[in-house]
């Protein structure tokens, strides 16, 4: 006899955020504000040998994006290039791109010239903004961020606390702070959760 049929809606294998009921125990205030950005699209592109030049030439005509060269984040029309290593990028978007068939209409465009590995489900990303956001990131990122180093546009594989991450620099708030977001793997969630809060708690952590 078949047991209970269960609908989609039902279903204990929805997807959920990796930042959802994770504690928050912190001063209070808004020295360090964390947005959970769970929902949006990514996906890994590596050029094929050689063919770097067409790449760039392709993704300029489909998607009105310049391919960054070297650890930087270009976006366009809600879809963002974000270099992590030689020839390789994190396809990162929202809106009407951020779907489950975001990977395959990336490779309907460029297939012939790059491989690409779906990513969603494979990052936990938050992004971090507020008047003491720099101050707490120094305590886990060994980078220099100062405004003149690293700049909006801004990205780097870096280590977080003993976690591999991706971070990069957005435009300014319309506060005129720093807005960053980190891309750290999905498994390490609740571990970079803490080492976030952790150290933001003395300046005011709170979540949006």
């Amino acid at each position: 006899m078949s047991g209970p049929r269960i609908s989609p809606a039902e279903s204990p294998l929805q997807s959920h955020s990796p930042f959802a009921n994770l504690p928050l125990n912190a001063a209070p205030g808004r020295g360090v504000v964390a947005v959970d950005r769970d929902g949006l699209a990514i996906a890994r592109i590596a050029a094929r040998k050689d063919r770097l030049a067409a790449l760039t030439s392709r993704v300029r005509e489909r998607f009105g994006v310049e391919l960054p060269q070297g650890p930087r984040r270009v976006e366009a029309n809600g879809l963002a290039f974000v270099g992590v290593g030689v020839e390789t990028w994190l396809a990162v978007a929202e809106g009407g791109f951020a779907s489950q068939r975001f990977a395959a209409s990336l490779r309907d465009a460029i297939d012939d010239l790059a491989t690409v590995s779906d990513q969603i489900g494979s990052y936990a990303v938050l992004r971090l903004k507020g008047p003491r956001v720099r101050d707490a990131l120094a305590k886990f990122i060994p980078l220099d961020l100062h405004a003149r180093v690293f700049d909006p546009g801004s990205a780097a594989s870096t280590i977080a606390s003993h976690i591999a991450v991706t971070l990069w620099r957005l435009a300014d708030g319309s506060d005129g702070l720093p807005v960053f977001e980190i891309a750290a793997p999905r498994s390490y969630a609740g571990s970079f959760w803490h080492v976030v809060m952790e150290s933001a708690a003395e300046f005011g952590f709170a979540r949006e």
